[in-house]
Parts: structure tokens; C-alpha cells; sequence
């Protein structure tokens, strides 16, 4: 028996769907980095250059884990409209959102030594 005449459509039509997800998760990425001050942004692009080629989550460094469970939500809500209101007030809260839990994770991460601030040179905890 032969695929019904719209497999193709499906296909095309899961395939672009595919590319918008990549493309918001891309766009998520960016938004993140930019909204963190600049200890914060370097902590998290280290560690999210690190887990790129992490296959177990239970490799992941923490800062990466925290932006990945923050972005995949943001997704899954936006291209199942799963929110109230504007897309892009519910992307943007998102970001907040993300990056308040990384500086959150990079803070909780910091120790006090002498009365100085040791802010971690590898992975936080």
C-alpha cells in the first residue's frame, strides 16, 4: 500500500516546524546572553560551549541545565500557544525569567574569602 498523495505535505510541513524551533531556541539563546551582565554571560557561554557535545543531561554544567529547562518551556509554550496574550510579552518574560535563575546560579555559586568575592573560574555549583 502506497503513503496517502499529503505525506509529502506533512513532511514539509514538520520540517518547518522543525526550523522554527531551532531558530526561536537560537533567538532565546541570544536574547539570555545579552539580558545577563557581563560575569554572568561569560560564566554561561563558557559552559554552554562546553555541553555541546553532552549526550547525558547528567553532564550538562549547571548554567547550561538552568538555561535549557528555561528555553525548551519557552518553546514548547510559544509553538503550542501555550500562553496568554502576546507572543512576544510571553518570550520576553521568559527571558527574564532565564536569565534571573542563571545570575541566581552564578551568585549562589560565589564565595567570600578575606572579605573578597571569589567568583569560580571553571563550572558552578
Amino acid at each position: 500500500m502506497s503513503p496517502p498523495a499529503s505525506f509529502p505535505l506533512q513532511r514539509e510541513a514538520v520540517e518547518q516546524f522543525e526550523d522554527a524551533a531551532r531558530k526561536l531556541r537560537e533567538r532565546f539563546r541570544a536574547s539570555v546572553a545579552e539580558a545577563l551582565p557581563g560575569f554572568a554571560r561569560r560564566l554561561f557561554e563558557r559552559e554552554w560551549q562546553e555541553s555541546a557535545d553532552i549526550t547525558i543531561i547528567e553532564s550538562i554544567p549547571p548554567l547550561a541545565l538552568v538555561y535549557l529547562i528555561s528555553c525548551e518551556r519557552c518553546v514548547h509554550d510559544l509553538l503550542n500557544r501555550n500562553y496568554e496574550g502576546v507572543a512576544s510579552v510571553h518570550f520576553e518574560r521568559c527571558v527574564i525569567e532565564a536569565a534571573k535563575d542563571i545570575r541566581a546560579k552564578v551568585t549562589a555559586s560565589w564565595s567570600y574569602e578575606d572579605g573578597a568575592i571569589r567568583i569560580p573560574r571553571k563550572r558552578t555549583a
